[in-house]
């Protein structure tokens, strides 16, 4: 993107791919006329800092090397806070934050689990810290914003945040760059966005580079196409479109225009595929994700077999999970990228266990089971105490008298004549009637989402196998799972 301010000056750019990120900084670098200038390059992650900071150097030589500052929007905020003699900035670990919440949210009378607040206060924080006091998130911000002070700590959000207030109010100063990049500028937020006007508006020229068409994080409040806009507009700054594509075949690259050409904001661009011809895409609808998945392995089976890699790329990771079960099931090796497998998972671990206990193989362990149907650890501990260590079937008399409420017993009751008439099934090989049955009680007790999802994955995992319950969960133990190659 171009703003003007003197003749012949060099303009801000919107390019679109790291390749010219390179050459634009190189140019700027060994420009002879650039002196002693300073260039930065803003990077959304430590690692591409770093990789494009070697490869600039690389191109353009060791005699740019103390002109060139490469880093994130934090790791520069961090250094905008550190004052010159005073002690580093504590910053609050993810176990420091999750600590804090835990406590803030006691404190505060607020029920869930830490960690699905944490995107709460990353939101107020990304949008400036602002919040209203008298609701539910503005008094758990205020309440662990505290938290934080009296421990003398900032999390890693503040450092941000503390940046762009003190540019704002005049304690603290923009660093004095002659020329300022930014790659990945559709993912900025507000906040940094905030970051690159505050050096804008101090004289820094600034290139900004992105794909309105990768804008993949707006649960993260990252801008996309309005942030980009909001540049051209607030700078008229002149876009430029490098329409050219380095990483994949001219089939693949039109069938991908095509999906996002439906998308209305977005900048209007011509791609080239600079790789020419030679890609394939063909599509195939299916009766369900489980089909489809079967489908995915039997195709990529051949290429497989002849020592060849594949990837699967799925839009979520809940997508992967019918996968996962039909590669284990299949006997396929994979490498599973992120999420955690099915199986990992604190429902599929418990279905398990229960089944183990069904077929005999676990005589005790009743306990985690018993939790997840709703019982205390004290009302555990009282019928320990009066059975011992197996737990048995009681009367509902019998259970209230042990101090458990009617529901409970009642529930109780209920689980136990389950898993006797379950062991009977077990006994006459009536796996798929008794895996049917564990899986609906399971189900019956979950409440979240998150959970409802694992028991229904496990339970696809376990169908698909053969065998007793023992030998299926053997197989699935069996290290089907290989490290990426990178590893």
């Amino acid at each position: 993107m171009y703003q003007p301010r003197f003749k012949n000056e060099i303009p801000y750019y919107l390019g679109f791919l790291l390749k010219s990120v390179n050459s634009i900084y190189v140019n700027l670098l060994t420009n002879q006329s650039g002196g002693s200038r300073i260039r930065a390059v803003v990077l959304h992650t430590k690692d591409a800092a770093l990789e494009l900071r070697e490869r600039i150097l690389a191109t353009a030589g060791k005699a740019v090397k103390k002109r060139l500052i490469a880093g994130t929007f934090h790791s520069l905020a961090y250094k905008q806070l550190q004052r010159p003699g005073s002690r580093p900035l504590d910053i609050a670990s993810d176990g420091d934050r999750l600590g804090s919440l835990i406590r803030v949210m006691q404190e505060i009378g607020r029920e869930g689990k830490a960690e699905d607040v944490i995107p709460t206060i990353e939101k107020i924080k990304t949008n400036f810290g602002e919040f209203d006091p008298q609701s539910e998130d503005g008094q758990l911000y205020a309440a662990y914003q505290d938290a934080l002070a009296r421990n003398g700590k900032i999390d890693f959000q503040d450092m941000l945040r503390l940046a762009v207030e003190g540019m704002e109010n005049g304690t603290i100063l923009p660093y004095p760059f002659t020329f300022l990049l930014v790659d990945e500028f559709q993912d900025t937020d507000p906040l940094q966005y905030r970051w690159i006007e505050l050096h804008a508006k101090a004289g820094s020229i600034v290139t900004v580079v992105g794909d309105d068409d990768q804008s993949i994080y707006a649960f993260c409040e990252a801008l996309g196409y309005r942030g980009m806009e909001a540049f051209i507009k607030q700078f008229d700054a002149k876009p430029v479109v490098l329409g050219s594509n380095y990483w994949c075949r001219s089939e693949i690259l039109a069938a991908a225009d095509r999906v996002i050409r439906n998308n209305v904001d977005r900048i209007a661009k011509v791609l080239r595929a600079e790789k020419g011809m030679g890609g394939r895409v063909t599509a195939s609808r299916h009766a369900d994700e489980y089909d489809e998945a079967v489908a995915a392995v039997e195709t990529l089976a051949p290429l497989l077999a002849a020592k060849q890699s594949c990837a699967i790329l799925a839009r979520t990771n809940r997508i992967l999970d019918p996968l996962e079960a039909v590669c284990r099931s299949h006997g396929v090796k994979y490498y599973r990228a992120s999420g955690s497998s099915v199986l990992s998972r604190p429902e599929g671990a418990l279905m398990c266990n229960l089944l183990e206990i069904v077929e005999r193989v676990k005589e005790t362990g009743l306990d985690s089971v018993l939790a997840h149907l709703g019982l205390r650890a004290e009302q555990l501990r009282e019928l320990h105490a009066n059975m011992g260590a197996e737990l048995q079937q009681r009367g509902r008399a019998d259970l209230v008298e042990l101090g458990l409420p009617e529901d409970v017993a009642t529930n109780y009751r209920e689980f136990m004549k389950r898993l006797a008439e379950w062991r009977g099934l077990c006994d006459r090989k009536f796996y798929s009637l008794t895996l049917s049955g564990v899986s609906e009680w399971m189900l019956k007790y979950a409440k979240k989402e998150q959970a409802i999802r694992a028991i229904q994955s496990t339970y696809d995992v376990l169908s698909r196998l053969s065998g007793t319950f023992t030998e299926r969960l053997l197989l699935c133990v069996r290290r089907t799972t290989t490290p990426h190659p990178a590893h």
